[in-house]
């Protein structure tokens, strides 16, 4: 059939054309879907779109991702004997972080998505890992300790399976625990492995580049600036390797805050590389990153200017590149603040005004 050599040939260039972007990628895949979908495919627009939401993941935003995942989901519901469930659990997993990041999202809706995690992977042999991971990241995102640590707990006392986080996710996720109760030494003891590439991290997309970014601002935070400034040093190199990765803008966004009275010209180019993949960004990713850049501009008090190269779609852009840091911090905790109001409406909390309130004006 003429049509299936149209998307081979789509899939092909993905595979071989290494000049590619992921937005690059999306689109091609996007063109095969529909092939596939205009002839009633089934089957190919299942394998296309398993690896278009693969190129998804990569994106800052996650209407492409949800809106790919939910056709993989209904048509195996209405196919279960074509496809196997366990082919799309694992990515299941990004769907639940995208539903937590999108403040529209009722928490009713994350509930009943929760519980239909559960249950597909109960009735395909698999432990409670996954489940319990989620539900210890979600309640270290609004400071709820007790639960964090009970799901911790929880998740640790279940056995790895084909659905868990590799061993350097899981590792630099549980260091979370230790630097929002305040104990950085644990943390950073704990992280050994990671930053000394003790556990295999090759195959990972973020560790340890995002171990390093956390550890850099909380050991800053916490005064030990010699040593924000090795840790820096030394993980520079994997941060750089993984300067498209738009997951990284969170953890982008600490580097700014960190650089922000150390190295203007490194400041200047986290800053210009990573505030472009937040506009259009989900919920989560731009409130994170704005609180950074609110409390960034707040460390530049002394100086009146700054000159960036910004992309025209930014609300504050000017021609001239030049910006009053004044203007910027407050632009920057006003959008921080917007977002936390919803998010904490949402998850009844004040957890994330908390946060902003805390920045100084």
């Amino acid at each position: 059939m003429k049509y299936t050599l149209e998307i081979q040939k789509i899939l092909y260039q993905v595979e071989d054309n290494k000049s590619l972007t992921h937005h690059d990628k999306i689109q091609l895949l996007n063109q095969a879907a529909a092939i596939a979908d205009y002839n009633d495919d089934i089957e190919w627009g299942y394998d296309v779109r398993m690896q278009l939401i693969h190129e998804c993941y990569f994106s800052t935003s996650d209407d492409e991702l949800v809106t790919n995942f939910s056709w993989i989901l209904n048509t195996y519901d209405q196919h279960p004997n074509l496809f196997d469930e366990n082919d799309f659990l694992w990515e299941y997993k990004w769907i639940l972080g995208a539903m937590y990041n999108n403040p529209d999202v009722s928490m009713e809706q994350i509930k009943a998505i929760l519980e239909d995690f559960k249950t597909r992977l109960v009735r395909n042999g698999h432990g409670l890992r996954a489940y319990y991971d989620r539900l210890y990241t979600e309640a270290l995102s609004i400071k709820n300790m007790k639960k964090a640590k009970e799901y911790l707990d929880l998740r640790n006392v279940q056995p790895q399976d084909d659905v868990d986080n590799c061993p350097a996710c899981t590792l630099d996720n549980e260091l979370d625990y230790y630097l929002e109760t305040g104990n950085f030494d644990e943390a950073y003891n704990r992280a050994q492995p990671l930053l000394n590439k003790q556990i295999y991290v090759s195959t990972c997309s973020q560790v340890p580049a995002r171990t390093f970014c956390t550890l850099i601002y909380y050991a800053e935070k916490a005064g030990k600036h010699e040593l924000a400034a090795e840790l820096f040093e030394k993980g520079e190199g994997d941060i750089e390797q993984e300067k498209e990765n738009q997951n990284l803008t969170s953890y982008g966004g600490m580097l700014v805050c960190y650089l922000a009275n150390k190295d203007k010209v490194k400041m200047r180019k986290y800053l210009e590389r990573y505030l472009p993949y937040t506009l259009k960004a989900d919920g989560f990713s731009k409130y994170d990153f704005n609180a950074f850049l609110a409390e960034a501009f707040g460390r530049l008090q002394d100086e009146k200017t700054i000159s960036l190269d910004l992309p025209e779609e930014f609300e504050l852009y000017s021609p001239d590149g030049v910006y009053n840091v004044k203007t910027l911090q407050e632009h920057f905790y006003q959008k921080a603040y917007e977002l936390a109001e919803t998010f904490d409406k949402r998850n009844q909390t004040t957890t994330y005004v908390d946060r902003i309130k805390a920045l100084s004006l």
